[in-house]
């Protein structure tokens, strides 16, 4: 009986026991808590990520000032944000009197006929002057919220600012400051490496976009102008900022230049209008984006409308606007890991 049970037990007894050590289990503790700390600081991450945007961009021009007109690198980095701040400054002194007369002048050429015969027929009731009382105080705290979100804003944009000049200035020595992580001058050098890309290609597609945004706002304007199309600079502004969307930007864009001349000038100029869009994104297409792009970062229109949508999924506006950025860092981060391997392989 007894030697029974005892092949019982043998039989019964695992075969393979899997074992977890104490420093995995450690490890997988402190991964997770990393993954969930860079989650719960992700704004300052992203706060961070547009900083360095700005130094990638705009650092050619301190080095510029270095190297031709030797200017220490403090004195060039204060010349290039006054220069850049003097720009925007005189673009919106010359661009937001004229656009407020458009937007003022584009309110009576709505025709909203519903909400015109409700304000028309609307009377107030005891009930009613309640119900308004009550929405009067909760816009209030809109009004409230409204202010501390302007103010906060603001605040955050300043420190974008401060925290991009300290980046700018640290430019030349940034890889360095790997030596946290690692001593060795592979990994040192490897940094630099990264980086010197990284600006090269992240860079330049700021630079390029910023370009062929201006240059589709100005042909889109001058276009609209010639043809007679009204509301010219508004249109041309949005023609502008879609053009950060490619493809379906410039469809967008074109929407409501067309109904504005149907309305005001009638079927006719909204052919021409269309007209004009169409020959508009067939010279952005074939001519400006090559000729502006040729030097900077190659990103394939198709893919970055991907993952601008996937961006837009995930995070909102603001991860559309960081998703080309952020697919930019990814692909050099890849093409470094994939030529390093391949010379280890040779």
């Amino acid at each position: 009986m007894a030697c029974y049970t005892c092949i019982m037990l043998e039989f019964f007894k695992p075969k393979n026991s899997v074992s977890i050590s104490p420093s995995i289990a450690v490890f997988t503790t402190l991964f997770l808590l990393g993954l969930y700390f860079l989650y719960y600081i992700r704004s300052i991450l992203t706060l961070l990520f547009l900083a360095f945007i700005i130094v990638v961009a705009l650092n050619p021009g301190v080095n510029w000032l270095q190297r031709k007109l030797h200017l220490p690198r403090v004195l060039g980095t204060v010349t290039i944000y006054l220069l850049v701040f003097g720009v925007l400054v005189g673009m919106g002194a010359v661009i937001l009197p004229p656009l407020s007369r458009e937007l003022i002048s584009l309110v009576p050429d709505i025709h909203l006929p519903v909400i015109q015969d409700e304000l028309r027929n609307f009377s107030f009731t005891l009930n009613e002057v309640g119900q308004l009382a009550e929405k009067v105080g909760d816009s209030l705290g809109v009004a409230l919220a409204v202010i501390t979100n302007t103010a906060s804003g603001v605040f955050t944009f300043f420190t974008l600012i401060v925290i991009s000049v300290y980046m700018m200035l640290d430019r030349p020595v940034l890889y360095k400051k790997v030596n946290w992580f690692t001593k060795d001058e592979k990994h040192i050098l490897a940094a630099k490496n990264f980086l010197d890309s990284l600006e090269a290609q992240l860079g330049g597609w700021v630079r390029g976009q910023v370009v062929l945004m201006l240059t589709i706002g100005l042909v889109t304007y001058v276009g609209l102008i010639l043809i007679g199309v009204p509301y010219a600079l508004p249109l041309a502004l949005l023609a502008g900022l879609l053009e950060i969307v490619p493809n379906v930007g410039p469809t967008v864009a074109s929407i409501p230049a067309i109904i504005l001349a149907y309305l005001n000038l009638g079927p006719v100029m909204a052919g021409v209008t269309t007209l004009f869009y169409i020959v508009v994104q067939q010279l952005e297409n074939n001519i400006i984006v090559p000729k502006i792009m040729k030097e900077n970062a190659n990103v394939n229109p198709l893919v970055a409308l991907v993952i601008i949508l996937m961006g837009l999924k995930l995070a909102g506006v603001v991860g559309a606007l960081l998703a080309v950025p952020a697919y930019i860092v990814i692909r050099t981060l890849y093409r470094m890991w994939y030529d390093r391997n391949l010379a280890a392989t040779e």
